[in-house]
């Protein structure tokens, strides 16, 4: 990159690898939950991941949470000739929210 990207400094965060402070930019369109950042020092963006992140401002925290939520994979197909209770009680959905949860903590999500 030659031209400084603009970016929003009230979303930086801090990684464990790389000193200073990034900021968040995007959705890279990798996979679900990567994180498209910027580096000021290098001049330069990368991919990451929510559990790289060290420590954040708050509006990165929101942010963040809004991005995982955005990107939530989508739950199993329904009904496959029981109701609605019995869907949503099923093994697999449970499994699925169980995968959820850990998706908001990670920004991981085990297929």
């Amino acid at each position: 990159m030659t031209d400084k990207l603009d970016y929003d400094e009230n979303l930086w965060i801090e990684l464990e690898n790389c000193e200073g402070k990034h900021f968040l930019i995007g959705n890279p369109h990798t996979f679900k939950g990567r994180i498209d950042a910027y580096c000021p020092i290098k001049n330069s963006t990368f991919c990451i991941s929510f559990s790289e992140i060290k420590s954040m401002s708050i509006e990165s925290t929101y942010w963040l949470q809004g991005y995982l939520s955005g990107n939530e994979p989508a739950p199993p197909d329904e009904y496959y000739g029981e109701s609605a209770v019995e869907y949503f009680q099923s093994i697999r959905y449970k499994e699925w929210e169980l995968k959820i949860q850990k998706f908001r903590e990670t920004g991981e999500f085990d297929y």
